[in-house]
């Protein structure tokens, strides 16, 4: 092969990879250089070095919000994961039914989050939604659920359930029509019960797609910004306030560019950490 045909992938790689410089690699650059200077309004005005990282983790506020994105990003990850199953489980027969039920389930997947998060807001408001009709008959009509702070972490859990249990079945049920039906059959004649058939069969066999849904979610729930921040706008209190709401505020609300950006790149070396950790899981499970 001549040396000219064997550079035309990377030719026809090289637009694609010109762009993410630009997109991804360059503004990284802007945020770590704006990271280690004292930056307000846009306006750089002296290196300060590594202080900007100290003053973000010892903040009290910013402590506050890795718990916040920790309890949430936790429980948003079982009860979606959870969810998606059941449903890719009851949805894997095929059927008139079945399909207009899959249509169904995806519909909150295929609302933009902005306007999804908007719509809850609006149900959960104790003025004018859906929930003092809901707790009016039970004497709760005066309890304002975005208003309390379990209420509101509560409400945001829901909203991401409620979005991405959808793309949790998805991936699950893809992972479910990849297992032979023979396996099933065969257990099914040598006597074994439905849950011994879905611990020694399904799962085992469900392995990848389950690390592949776990680690797209996880990642998905740790940098979250939309859900609180339309939702729940971090409180009550900071309550909700999350870690990307946090640098979101630090930025945009009292122009600490300089600490916002701190915060985003010590965001972005926790999430490659956590890639790092999932992809070990990956090659674990394949080699199981």
């Amino acid at each position: 092969m001549r040396r000219a045909e064997r550079l035309v992938p990377y030719r026809l790689l090289a637009p694609a990879f010109a762009v993410e410089l630009v997109l991804v690699l360059g503004p990284l650059l802007v945020g770590l250089w704006y990271s280690l200077h004292n930056v307000r309004f846009f306006q750089i005005r002296r290196f300060t070095g590594l202080d900007n990282y100290w003053r973000v983790l010892g903040a009290p506020e910013v402590i506050n919000a890795l718990w916040v994105t920790a309890a949430f990003a936790f429980f948003a990850l079982v009860l979606t994961f959870v969810l998606g199953f059941a449903l890719a489980v009851w949805l894997e027969r095929d059927g008139r039914f079945i399909t207009v039920m899959r249509a169904v389930v995806l519909v909150p997947y295929v609302i933009a989050m902005l306007v999804g998060s908007m719509l809850l807001r609006w149900l959960f408001s104790q003025e004018g939604g859906i929930a003092p009709l809901v707790l009016g008959p039970f004497g709760l009509g005066n309890v304002s659920i975005l208003g309390d702070p379990k209420l509101a972490m509560a409400a945001l859990v829901f909203n991401a359930m409620w979005r991405d249990a959808a793309f949790a079945m998805i991936m699950l049920l893809a992972g479910l029509k990849a297992i032979p039906p023979e396996l099933h059959l065969a257990a099914r004649v040598d006597g074994a019960t439905a849950w011994q058939r879905f611990r020694r069969i399904t799962l085992p066999l469900m392995r990848i797609a389950i690390l592949i849904t776990l680690v797209r979610l996880l990642v998905h729930f740790v940098n979250i910004l939309t859900f609180p921040l339309i939702l729940t706008g971090g409180g009550p209190g900071n309550a909700t306030e999350v870690v990307v709401l946090k640098v979101f505020r630090l930025g945009f609300a009292d122009h600490l560019l300089g600490q916002a950006n701190a915060l985003a790149i010590l965001v972005f070396l926790a999430n490659m950490a956590l890639v790092t950790v999932l992809l070990m899981l990956f090659r674990r499970a394949g080699r199981v």
